[in-house]
């Protein structure tokens, strides 16, 4: 009975395993297919026609590229960069300002603060791709139907599209360097852009998972969301914010 229990144990240690290695996998196929099969022009056709029927029917749109996310590979990768540079910049002009307007008694206490700083900035370059990573990995562990399981990087690029307005408020924000009542205004356009990404992300997670009933997918929504934030409160503690 012993020997059978540790049997057990194994092989469900190694299931888990398997399962957490597979995306990787798979992001690392999806990728190299999608470069490889990408069409400049019929990318740029999609992407035009995705910006004029995104704020008509969002969850219809959102839906497409679900099921054919290639389709938007020059959307997806944009906009995926774009939050990047956003953020580098952001944290550059932090970093400037904080510099040129504190005053340090020593030298060692300046280069403390600056390597805090520069660590700070790296942790939000890094933000963009935790966030989808992480909230990418836990819908493609929880998905149960494995015949209608997504792609990871379906689940990911997916989730990218679904972020557009919290990174064009992240594009936007930069004019709150200009002064006081500008970064007011770029601050509450973020809270709203926050709010429609938070929208969106229900929509993206209703169509990944395939759930058409709305109490169903409010409650898969509210589980992969909760276990999401849990892992940032963890981050948290260990003083990381994304």
């Amino acid at each position: 009975m012993e020997e059978n229990s540790e049997e057990q144990k194994v092989t469900n240690t190694g299931d888990v395993k398997t399962e957490v290695k597979e995306p990787a996998n798979e992001a690392k196929a999806e990728t190299s297919e999608t470069v490889k099969s990408s069409n400049v022009k019929k990318d740029y056709t999609a992407s035009k026609n995705f910006f004029k029927n995104f704020f008509k029917t969002p969850y219809d749109e959102i839906k497409k590229v679900a099921e054919s996310p290639k389709s938007y590979f020059i959307i997806i990768l944009v906009a995926f960069i774009a939050w990047v540079v956003a953020n580098l910049i952001d944290g550059i002009i932090g970093i400037a300002d904080s510099a040129l307007r504190s005053l340090y008694p020593d030298i060692i206490t300046y280069f403390k603060y600056s390597l805090g700083r520069i660590g700070n900035l790296f942790v939000s370059i890094l933000a963009p791709a935790v966030i989808i990573a992480v909230i990418a990995l836990i819908i493609f562990l929880f998905m149960k139907n494995k015949n209608k399981k997504k792609g990871y990087m379906t689940i990911a690029s997916t989730l990218i599209v679904s972020y557009i307005p919290v990174i064009s408020a992240s594009i936007i924000s930069l004019l709150g360097n200009i002064n006081t009542t500008v970064a007011k205004l770029t601050s509450t356009y973020s809270s709203f852009c926050s709010v429609i990404t938070a929208v969106l992300t229900y929509f993206a997670i209703k169509a990944l998972y395939g759930e058409e009933n709305d109490n169903k997918a409010t409650i898969t929504y509210l589980i992969t969301m909760g276990i999401y934030f849990g892992f940032v409160f963890i981050l948290k503690i260990f003083g990381l914010y994304i």
